[in-house]
């Protein structure tokens, strides 16, 4: 049975994330919100699925207490298995999508940068132990994933002028973390990547439709489901030689 965590799974594509995964009967699923009370999609799941297949974990990624709580809560639950095979990091906030730099709202701009860079930072050191765990036994995979965006590539960056600057900015701050730290964790057998799911239809992504719309008309809105499907077959298909590597949902590389 391999497990997976993935962290930010109340709706959109973290949902879609999980959804997948337990179509695969091999897998056991361990999935994060906030509050399961505002999670229907994950309640729904619940019905459907044994504890053996997913467990919910109340976290709250911005709260470091919650953080540390949910890590000792998937050590119990992991107690029977080598540890975690894959921790897929989701959970993001985008405060800002039109703002110009002139105009950032400063302390929204401390919690995006929080939310989005320090948090998965906090989440992954937290959950490192679980990966660790079972490494160097035959047939261990042990993977970390960055949900980004393309926004955070500053080779690309002046295609998108304009659109989500601070968002951008924090992301190009985790593309720095996954990077230098994946150089160290590939030593020890562990695969850090860096994930762009796409222009997906979810409440962040409708929020830019009017600028990718007029800037970027070209660009077509794939569904969660979609997008979590070729996701997680990046996933599957990257190999610890290649580590660290910015990758997009269909398999391409994104430029640093």
């Amino acid at each position: 049975m391999r497990t997976y965590l993935v962290v930010g799974a109340s709706r959109g594509i973290g949902l879609a994330l999980v959804q997948e995964l337990l179509e695969d009967p091999t897998t056991h699923v361990l999935a994060t919100a906030r509050s399961l009370s505002r999670s229907p999609g994950l309640q729904a799941l619940t019905s459907s699925y044994p504890p053996a297949r997913l467990s919910i974990l109340e976290l709250d990624v911005a709260d470091p207490a919650s953080v540390e709580r949910g890590a000792a809560n998937a050590a119990t639950l992991l107690s029977e298995y080598e540890g975690l095979d894959c921790l897929i990091h989701n959970a993001a906030v985008l405060l800002q999508e039109f703002t110009p730099f002139e105009q950032v709202d400063i302390a929204s701009l401390h919690q995006e940068l929080y939310t989005n860079t320090v948090a998965p930072l906090h989440v992954a050191r937290s959950f490192l132990p679980l990966l660790r765990r079972g490494l160097g036994a035959p047939a261990s995979e042990k993977k970390l994933v960055f949900v980004s965006s393309n926004l955070g590539s500053l080779e690309i960056a002046p295609t998108f002028a304009g659109l989500c600057e601070t968002y951008s900015v924090t992301k190009a701050g985790l593309g720095m973390i996954a990077r230098k730290w994946g150089a160290t964790l590939k030593d020890e057998g562990i695969c850090t990547m860096i994930l762009h799911p796409g222009y997906v239809g979810t409440d962040m992504g409708n929020s830019i439709n009017s600028w990718v719309s007029e800037h970027l008309p070209a660009v077509q809105k794939i569904s969660p489901a979609d997008s979590a499907a070729q996701c997680l077959q990046v996933i599957k298909d990257a190999r610890l030689e290649e580590a660290v590597a910015f990758y997009a949902y269909d398999g391409s590389r994104i430029p640093w």
